[in-house]
């Protein structure tokens, strides 16, 4: 099994962000690795704001950065993994993803999708089938629940 030292993990939803910790902690149990959590807030919208303040470019995802940065930390702190770098940025996903892999240079990207291949190039990816995941954990409570005529 080849040693990563140095793991991203970006984050667009919190249903995958548990998935992805999982299975990363698992990775990260092989050897002593450096990890940065990221949490990439879209700031993409189709939706006009309304007001002065909803115009600014990533004005909500702004606010909404240090209820995401708490929850980030305690998803961590959950798996075992309060030692990992988190931080929480906003903008376009495939830029935002783009400028973190250029600057931190990680070995490897751990994600529940597939990224363009020209934001990952060089580095080695693993994706996780976090619906697949979800499809069979409703589906066992489906059939754990007893139907009621």
């Amino acid at each position: 099994m080849k040693t990563y030292r140095r793991i991203l993990v970006p984050v667009f939803t919190g249903g995958q962000s548990d998935i992805l910790l999982h299975r990363v902690t698992e990775l990260a149990q092989v050897s002593h690795t450096q990890m940065l959590v990221v949490r990439l807030l879209d700031t993409r919208s189709g939706i006009p704001s309304d007001g002065p303040a909803g115009a600014l470019p990533g004005e909500l995802a702004a606010r909404r950065a240090p209820e995401s940065m708490k929850r980030l930390e305690l998803q961590l702190a959950r798996n075992n993994l309060s030692w990992a770098e988190a931080k929480v940025v906003w903008g376009e996903p495939n830029v935002l993803l783009a400028n973190i892999i250029s600057d931190w240079a990680p070995d490897l990207v751990v994600t529940c999708g597939q990224l363009p291949h020209d934001v990952v190039q060089g580095t080695d990816t693993l994706t996780v089938g976090c619906r697949s995941l979800f499809r069979r954990l409703t589906q066992t409570l489906q059939q754990g629940v007893p139907h009621h005529a």
